[in-house]
């Protein structure tokens, strides 16, 4: 991002950190842990409203996979604007090149590898974008549990279509949310690569949220 996106990323960030601020219990673990430079942030997606309140809470702006979000006309050429990356049906096959060029810069993506909310507690399949991201760039993966108390989520009657999909809007909006931010992880690679080492980088990766999910739920973090 040149100069002035990095300061309407910022204004726009600042708007949800000042939303946090007067309406949310924000609980954050882990945030010291983040390095400089280049990296990969994963985590679950448990609501719509995940990335609203990671991104203030990370150090750099970041490149996000944006997937259903791409349909708002609205949205659109702001997240093209701030350099979002497209992973809509058209756009899934350019997604790892663009993400590998802005890691390649030194920037950060942003990625939840399930594609669709999943039940607190439990995690989904993780596809490999981000495995190929690793393979390519070596760039530390970061992985985050985010974790909200059933009181605290709810269902919009809000709906978004993609390939016959469809996706729910849930969305934290009042009471605590927990991100627990887990240290830089480098997983294994080999100079072979393929589809069964991605598989592999993937599961290596969910476990690592898992454990940091299981950390919310075992210490009662959002108490």
């Amino acid at each position: 991002m040149d100069r002035l996106q990095r300061a309407v990323y910022r204004g726009l960030v600042g708007l949800n950190a000042l939303y946090q601020k007067l309406f949310l219990d924000l609980r954050v673990r882990g945030r010291d842990s983040i390095p400089p430079g280049p990296k990969i942030y994963v985590t679950n997606h448990i609501t719509s409203t995940d990335p609203h309140w990671l991104l203030p809470v990370l150090p750099e702006p970041v490149h996000i996979l944006v997937g259903p979000g791409y349909q708002s006309k609205l949205l659109a050429p702001v997240f093209d604007y701030l350099e979002q990356i497209n992973v809509m049906p058209a756009h899934r096959k350019t997604a790892v090149d663009k993400a590998v060029r802005y890691l390649q810069k030194g920037e950060a993506i942003y990625t939840a590898p399930e594609g669709d909310l999943q039940p607190q507690f439990q995690l989904g399949h993780f596809y490999p974008g981000v495995a190929r991201m690793y393979r390519r760039t070596r760039a530390p993966v970061i992985p985050i549990a985010f974790v909200a108390p059933p009181s605290a989520v709810r269902e919009l009657p809000m709906t978004m279509h993609v390939d016959g999909r469809v996706y729910r809007s849930i969305v934290v909006l009042r009471g605590p949310f927990c991100i627990n931010i887990g240290g830089p992880f480098h997983p294994h690679v080999t100079d072979a690569g393929g589809p069964d080492e991605d598989r592999r980088i993937m599961e290596d990766i969910r476990e690592q949220i898992r454990l940091l999910v299981e950390d919310v739920r075992t210490n009662n973090f959002w108490q």
